[in-house]
């Protein structure tokens, strides 16, 4: 076995890639009389292909990988090391897809060798990664599903944060804009105890800001709005009029978002059946939410005016909102007038806060019994 180890080591430094496919070959040909030595002398390939040339590894791992073909189940480990470089040189080469097909060929679940939720996870994560720089969002989407099923037993911070990053971006690629703003706002308004720079932190709270303004008008996006308007670094980041603006229920006019779209990603972009963009669908919306605002009611001509819109598209638009429960109000055909229901919203503000204050008094007075009760006891 030495003399192999002897002879890889020389073929190696010499990069004569031709002859290491000869010793690739010659150990897993079908009645190979170094049969006893084809494990042992792979794994010595596969640990030094790293000192080859990205060109020279590539050529050998993918002979090599052929010639493996149906044979995995005995050399899984050098199966895996071998995958392991291949990838580093396609993402090398900016080939996204086929770094993330040669490490989602790994077996992880019922090979031979046990691997860790850590080492699950972090492959998991990776390739989901790899997926998502091709735009490969469905592969993404199932790379990610299956880290979710072992995360719950990794303790990595940095691991961590990487797939709740890859699970809003997943979203954020599937124009789920208001989950993945939520789960954008989420992580970048925590400090993971200082492991996290804060640079990177800043461009999670950007990515939150963008898919807050893409997504649909309504209750929960004024939530979102309203934890990113509270955030101290907000005022830093780039388009924060325009969040502003939908925090305040103003009107938007199309010239003002022009800057903000040239931004968007090619995803953000996409059409929908009407032919209108994510971004034009979520300013009108917001518009309809801030015309509710202003008026009790109005008629359907006048709304499509002040949405820069025909009155037909305006009554789409609202009634859709009504439907969904995120506009209150109704539209009465025959008059061709919108009515909004606001509501009372000094009353309703004034009942939150008594509600507010009995639940602290509530608190108040469970406290003083347990106190008063260890006390007696």
């Amino acid at each position: 076995m030495e003399k192999f180890t002897e002879l890889v080591g020389s073929l190696t430094a010499q990069h004569d890639v031709s002859q290491l496919k000869d010793l690739v070959d010659c150990m897993l040909a079908e009645e190979s009389s170094f049969a006893l030595f084809a494990r042992p002398v792979l794994q010595q390939v596969a640990e030094k292909m790293e000192k080859l040339t990205n060109g020279e590894l590539k050529e050998l791992a993918l002979h090599t990988l052929e010639r493996l073909r149906g044979r995995v189940v005995s050399f899984e480990e050098e199966d895996f090391v071998i995958r392991e470089l291949l990838s580093q040189v396609f993402q090398a080469e900016g080939d996204w897809a086929e770094a993330a097909k040669c490490l989602a060929a790994i077996n992880l679940e019922t090979g031979t060798r046990c691997r860790t939720p850590l080492q699950k996870a972090e492959k998991y994560v990776r390739i989901a990664e790899l997926y998502l720089e091709d735009d490969d969002t469905v592969a993404a989407d199932t790379f990610c599903s299956r880290a979710a099923m072992v995360m719950h037993e990794v303790n990595d911070t940095p691991l961590n944060l990487r797939y709740r990053v890859c699970h809003a971006r997943v979203l954020d690629s599937k124009r789920k804009f208001l989950e993945a703003a939520s789960k954008y706002c989420d992580i970048s308004q925590q400090t993971f105890g200082g492991q996290i720079c804060e640079e990177d932190l800043l461009q999670l709270l950007r990515c939150a800001v963008t898919c807050a303004i893409l997504a649909p008008a309504g209750p929960q996006r004024s939530r979102i709005l309203a934890l990113l308007c509270k955030d101290d670094r907000i005022r830093s980041v780039e388009h924060f009029e325009i969040l502003q603006k939908m925090f305040m229920e103003r009107l938007i006019r199309g010239s003002e978002v022009q800057k903000f779209e040239e931004s968007l990603l090619p995803h953000q972009k996409a059409s929908g059946p009407d032919g209108s963009t994510v971004l034009e669908r979520a300013v009108l919306q917001h518009n309809v939410l801030a015309a509710s605002r202003v008026y009790k009611n109005m008629r359907l001509p006048e709304l499509g005016r002040l949405l820069e819109v025909s009155p037909d598209r305006a009554e789409r638009i609202a009634a859709k909102m009504i439907a969904e429960q995120r506009l209150k109000g109704y539209i009465q055909q025959r008059s061709n007038v919108i009515h909004f229901d606001g509501g009372d919203e000094t009353l309703e503000q004034w009942d939150r806060h008594i509600r507010n204050v009995c639940t602290q008094v509530n608190s108040v007075l469970t406290k003083v019994k347990e106190q008063s009760a260890m006390k007696d006891s």
